[in-house]
């Protein structure tokens, strides 16, 4: 079984269900998880160097706190379904890269993540990040939709 999964999340309903199946997997095999969440640095951030205006201030700290929320509650879900748990805000401008980082840096053996799927060209144009993970990863991917 698998003893450290991997579960990236943007706060979706789709990733709750991904976290869900994680959760699953974790408790059958007395494994724990691992809640990812790209955030870009510019957004974690601003540039010292540039003087910001109020909106653009307003917006940043809206996405960080989004992005925290997700993680809260991977870590809330965890702690129902008694399954050990950490998080991490990476600061990788790429999803898909945050994620096969984050499986490396916390030696996980599965990443279960959710597929939005968009189809034609709005996912020729966007791409998926999901795609991108099954392509670029060197553990194994399962994919909730």
């Amino acid at each position: 079984m698998y003893k450290r999964i991997l579960v990236p999340t943007d706060g979706a309903e789709r990733a709750a269900l991904a976290l869900e199946t994680a959760l699953g997997l974790a408790r059958l095999g007395g494994g724990s998880i691992v809640g990812v969440h790209a955030c870009a640095p510019m957004i974690l951030a601003p540039d010292p160097a540039v003087v910001e205006d109020p909106a653009r201030g307003a917006w940043r700290r809206e996405r960080v706190q989004l992005a925290q929320d997700a993680l809260d509650y991977v870590m809330r879900r965890a702690r129902e379904a008694s399954v050990p748990a950490t998080t991490e805000l990476s600061r990788l401008d790429r999803p898909w890269e945050a994620v096969i980082q984050a499986a490396r840096d916390h030696g996980c053996d599965l990443v279960v993540m959710a597929a939005h799927g968009r189809q034609g060209l709005v996912a020729r144009l966007l791409g998926s990040e999901t795609q991108k993970v099954l392509t670029h990863s060197a553990i194994p991917v399962l994919v909730v939709r």
